[in-house]
């Protein structure tokens, strides 16, 4: 994790009590998938699945936010609307993809609208519809990083080298920051990176690619084995 937000998400949101499903069983929330906790919240109303669903999305989505906004206040405010969102969207989630990769599309989409509205030419800088279009085959040129090399593994290196990884990364352009937040700090596919964004596969591999070594150039220095 590059970003601890220290937030009480869970505050966002009224804590609703009750955890017993329509049989008369206790329901532990913890140990529910993703899309079993949105179908106990909209068929039966559960509030404690809903809560569960804040718990474990959170911080995620505060950190793809800050990518966007690069600015804490306004992270927050995304978080509180996207799950006022999820309140009142959670019912239209249809289960072609992941819950997760429907959240965090939520979420990028939510970002993207604060920043139009926060700042007036930000479309002129990069809109949704230039941020969708796919990337030229010229875009991966001279690439040097092969798909299956990422950069350090967070959870592995120092404070002062994730401080330099953050500032590397909230460097980069924002069609390929945000690419690169997904991908390679949240985890997801190259697939569901390109479903959350609505971009092409090609896409997502060409920024990926371009971020990661935009990234290496940053930090070589810092870290011995890109050297080589």
């Amino acid at each position: 994790m590059l970003h601890n937000s220290n937030i009480e998400t869970t505050s966002l949101i009224p804590i609703l009590r009750g955890n017993i499903d329509t049989t008369g069983q206790e329901i532990d929330y913890k140990k529910e998938s993703d899309e079993k906790l949105a179908s106990l919240f909209v068929n039966y109303n559960e509030e404690g699945a809903f809560n569960e669903i804040v718990n474990r999305y959170g911080e995620k989505i505060y950190r793809l936010s800050m990518r966007i906004t690069k600015d804490p206040a306004s992270a927050e405010e995304v978080l509180q609307n996207v799950f006022l969102k999820l309140i009142e969207k959670l019912g239209t989630f249809r289960e072609e993809s992941k819950l997760s990769t429907w959240i965090y599309s939520v979420s990028a989409n939510e970002s993207f609208m604060f920043m139009r509205n926060k700042n007036k030419n930000y479309s002129k800088e990069i809109s949704v519809e230039e941020f969708k279009n796919p990337d030229s085959s010229s875009d991966s040129d001279g690439l040097q990083i092969k798909d299956e090399e990422p950069v350090p593994d967070v959870s592995v290196i120092n404070h002062q080298q994730k401080e330099i990884l953050d500032k590397a990364i909230n460097e980069l352009h924002e069609e390929y920051r945000i690419v690169f937040q997904l991908r390679d700090v949240e985890g997801f596919s190259n697939q569901e990176t390109a479903d959350i964004l609505n971009l092409s596969l090609p896409a997502v591999k060409s920024r990926i690619l371009r971020a990661r070594n935009q990234i290496r150039n940053k930090i070589v220095k810092y870290f011995p084995e890109y050297k080589n």
